[in-house]
């Protein structure tokens, strides 16, 4: 079969300043922060639990950091950003508007593994 590739439209940076694959790191970081659960033990946690703490995460974790400079509108704070901020702030922005591709047989993968998800999850 040909090598087809889907564009995805990646998150719109005023919709959700986190993705889950794109601060993965932070999330792990910020987890281990607030609920003390080292990332090695993550794994263990059902998909639906680890979702409720994602969702939990406080502005004084890591991703909750990042989050809240992402977010930022105030003109004066922006202003006063020092250059590391603006990178970080930047490469989120780069990531929303840089479309993802997706080759046929990735989706196929990540198709399956939902329905396995799914499968252990109501089974």
């Amino acid at each position: 079969t040909p090598d087809f590739e889907r564009r995805t439209k990646k998150p719109n940076p005023y919709d959700s300043f986190y993705d889950l694959d794109f601060d993965a790191i932070l999330i792990e970081q910020s987890i281990a922060k607030q609920y003390h659960i080292l990332p090695s033990q993550q794994g263990d946690l059902s998909y639906a639990d680890w979702a409720k703490l994602v969702s939990g995460l406080m502005n004084d974790t890591p991703l909750g950091k990042v989050v809240e400079l992402r977010a930022e509108t105030d003109k004066e704070i922006l202003k006063n950003m020092t250059a590391e901020q603006r990178t970080a702030r930047q490469k989120w922005f780069d990531f929303c508007n840089s479309p993802q591709k997706i080759s046929v047989e990735d989706m196929q993968k990540q198709s399956e593994a939902l329905e396995k998800m799914i499968a252990a999850m109501f089974g």
